[in-house]
């Protein structure tokens, strides 16, 4: 005796059950925004590492090249009527202190164009509006601070303008921070935590780039200059974005 063991097809039931659960059945949405922007987050981090050890071989010249030059503490902040849109808190020139705001640890910073950031005891963490969590930077070196870098910059790339958030860390406590751009110099505002002046934060919406730029997320081609003053005015740092 032979027993037919050849397939058959489902009964009518069974198909129009597998039929209802395919549709019901849709592919995740592929993130490549996400994926695009924690490509460019890990860019910055290589970055930034590359700059400190170039700094670090860079400071005796430096050193040398600092007997030949004017003290750097006197800048000369230009009023020139170029354009600087979308200015940050403040656009006052000369030698004004910046406003200080004090946060507890984790507090929400709004900065603009969709963007925020937390301050916490060693790290700051921006907020692009494309992804689902703050993405947190650090350990910042607050614990040994004065390195030949003490500040970290993170920049997002808007059509109306280019975020830049960012923390020194030096051994001086800073009093004034200013961007410059276009021959014109805006004062920042100072965020930090309770008791900790030597580890401040900062924020700015400079110039938007080009088309180009901001789509392949490069630096910008004329990016701002930050730079950070103690209570005697002497500059205490300085990064270009």
């Amino acid at each position: 005796m032979e027993t037919d063991l050849s397939p058959r097809p489902p009964k009518p039931e069974l198909r129009r059950m597998l039929d209802e659960a395919v549709r019901g059945c849709a592919p995740p949405a592929f993130p490549r925004e996400g994926i695009v922007r924690r490509a460019a987050a890990i860019r910055r981090r290589r970055r930034l590492a590359a700059v400190s050890v170039a700094a670090l071989l860079l400071i005796p010249v430096a050193g040398k090249l600092a007997l030949d030059q004017d003290d750097p503490s006197s800048h000369t902040v230009s009023s020139a009527d170029s354009p600087t849109p979308l200015p940050s808190l403040s656009s006052e020139s000369g030698d004004a202190p910046s406003p200080v705001r004090v946060v507890r640890p984790g507090e929400r910073i709004d900065v603009g164009l969709g963007m925020w950031y937390l301050l916490k005891e060693r790290e700051y963490c921006p907020k692009h509006p494309l992804d689902p969590e703050p993405t947190c930077v650090g350990p910042v070196d607050v614990e040994d601070p004065g390195g030949a870098v003490p500040m970290t910059l993170d920049w997002y790339s808007f059509p109306k303008g280019v975020v830049s958030v960012f923390v020194y860390t030096g051994k001086t406590p800073a009093t004034r921070i200013t961007m410059t751009q276009h021959g014109r110099t805006t004062v920042l505002p100072i965020v930090r935590l309770p008791g900790r002046p030597s580890f401040v934060s900062s924020y700015a919406i400079s110039a938007p780039v080009s088309e180009d730029e901001r789509k392949r997320l490069v630096r910008p081609s004329n990016g701002p200059l930050f730079r950070v003053y103690g209570a005697d005015g002497a500059e205490l740092a300085e990064m270009r974005q």
